[in-house]
């Protein structure tokens, strides 16, 4: 009960309800209580008699009491909110007109001093708080997360990409390069492994050094927050350096990142190394001196992680020998809930709305020759189809270490290109929709809605944008007939936009088809 009213105290200051609602609420709020916990004292009292066999001496909480602890802690929370809101972290806003005197005149919660804070940080951990945090830890990890670059968020990079860096600062000189792991890597399904060679150097002539701590901000491209990786040492040590001497390290940077746009870079990075002056005499750092951190920074300057030619969204270059001929490889089908995450070459104001022309409907009848098995015709696992100017490619691959035959389990992915291959005119998909109908199926299941992966990309003349997903069938093969689990066809709704680039044209979209491909299973490809 006076966890609850803690809450809905909270609840109140943060709103800044008006004094007569505020007022009837509070007194509802404090009848219950008393019921609750003169109920909740008698039956501790009768469960310790049953045990002792006499009544303890308790020290007595009367409601009152009760009622004052739970609107301290309701006031502490909501000072708590303030002060992450003064230094720009946390979800929510507290009023600066809240009522914080709340039902007692005789504290003054109005002012915040010093004291107030420290108190604040000494108080013990509430069970929200530690929902809180673990919940901040789950969103990031388990790291700390500060707000990202712009431009690394949009994927519109306006400053020189570099693989490399370095900086001198004091006596310390740090270096970095990075290069693409393609053996680590595995891009289908958006994991991109980077290797980076950090070398330090000891410029000082008299000086020795120790490295304590480093502290890393990393951003991949798409995300608007910068992960934080920190700790002691260096790679597990805690190196020293006398005057001319060299530490270097290579460690690996997993990360799981699609290309935006025609972006090169997988995401940026930059950071500290911690460290101190050894005096004379001395061998290693003193724990007073790791505790504090250290005396100065060495600053590790920003450089990227660069997506090999390869792994590119490559801008569409019109040719005058180029034909329009569809890429007859074999397309693969989505799930009726694929999931899937996508970045944009560029998002901007998504225009209203647009009335999709996609059937309300979340089935429709299946083709007879997907129900039956025989398929009737040429089976592929891509397609290539090209709309309006805008090109639409597919292609599938089985993931056969998330799949399961036994369990009738079958995992593909496939990546989508679209590319706006118009001269002069921007364009903004809009929505999206797909049929998709498994081997053996009556019917096709109808997948649609807003954007593309939650996003609204804008494509200008020539540009593209690419994501990979993936679709988990359960669906019982007709081996003996064909290796097609599945058939997918679709359509990407997309505005025209004006000069501007940003200003739709029209509310009504036109289509760029998603053309018909296959999910096929490897075993029999080619029969």
């Amino acid at each position: 009960g006076k966890d609850f009213f803690t809450a809905h105290c909270t609840a109140e200051l943060i709103m800044g309800t008006p004094t007569k609602e505020a007022a009837e609420r509070r007194e509802r709020m404090m009848e219950r209580l008393r019921d609750e916990i003169d109920e909740d004292t008698k039956k501790r009292q009768e469960r310790a008699k049953e045990i002792l066999g006499k009544m303890p001496d308790i020290e007595e909480v009367t409601p009152q009491s009760a009622l004052e602890q739970a609107v301290k802690e309701a006031r502490s929370e909501v000072k708590r909110l303030r002060k992450l809101r003064a230094s720009g972290k946390g979800l929510g806003e507290v009023s600066d007109e809240a009522d914080l005197t709340y039902a007692f005149d005789d504290d003054d919660m109005n002012t915040s001093t010093a004291d107030d804070d420290d108190e604040l940080e000494a108080r013990p951990k509430s069970g929200a708080d530690k929902a809180r945090e673990a919940a901040d830890r789950a969103a990031s990890g388990g790291r700390p997360r500060l707000p990202g670059d712009a431009d690394v968020t949009r994927g519109e990079i306006d400053i020189e990409v570099k693989s490399t860096s370095k900086a001198s600062s004091g006596p310390l000189t740090v270096e970095v390069s990075s290069n693409y792991n393609t053996e680590q890597s595995d891009p289908p399904m958006r994991k991109h492994c980077f290797q980076y060679t950090i070398r330090i150097t000891n410029d000082s002539k008299t000086d020795t050094v120790q490295l304590l701590s480093r502290r890393f901000e990393i951003q991949t491209v798409g995300s608007s927050m910068k992960d934080v990786v920190q700790g002691e040492g260096v790679t597990g040590r805690q190196p020293i350096l006398k005057p001319g001497e060299v530490f270097e390290y290579t460690s690996t940077a997993p990360l799981s990142v699609r290309p935006i746009g025609t972006t090169e870079i997988a995401a940026r990075m930059r950071g500290e190394y911690r460290y101190i002056t050894l005096q004379d005499g001395q061998d290693t750092a003193t724990t007073e001196q790791v505790g504090n951190g250290g005396d100065a920074g060495a600053e590790l300057a920003m450089f990227h992680f660069v997506f090999p030619e390869e792994q590119r969204v490559k801008p569409f270059k019109p040719s005058d020998d180029e034909d329009e001929e569809d890429d007859d490889d074999d397309e693969p089908p989505a799930t009726p809930a694929p999931k899937s995450s996508a970045s944009s070459a560029k998002t901007a104001t998504p225009p209203p709305a647009p009335k999709s022309s996609a059937s309300p409907a979340s089935t429709l009848p299946g083709d007879s020759d997907m129900t039956s098995g025989d398929i009737a015709i040429a089976i592929s696992d891509s397609s290539n189809t090209l709309t309006d100017g805008v090109r639409v490619q597919v292609t599938s691959t089985y993931r056969p270490e998330r799949s399961d035959m036994g369990m009738q389990k079958h995992c593909f992915a496939y990546n989508i290109r679209i590319t706006n291959e118009s001269p002069s005119q921007a364009i903004q998909l809009v929505s999206r929709r797909f049929e998709i109908q498994t081997i053996g199926s009556t019917n096709k299941d109808v997948v649609q809605g807003p954007g593309v992966t939650g996003r609204q990309p804008i494509l200008k003349p020539g540009e593209s944008f690419e994501y990979t997903s993936t679709a988990p069938l359960s669906v019982r093969p007709m081996m003996e007939k064909t290796p097609v689990v599945a058939r997918m066809a679709g359509e990407y709704n997309f505005v025209l936009l004006g000069e501007d680039g940003t200003t739709p044209l029209s509310s009504t979209p036109l289509q760029a088809k998603l053309g018909m491909f296959h999910f096929i299973l490897p075993a029999m490809e080619g029969v």
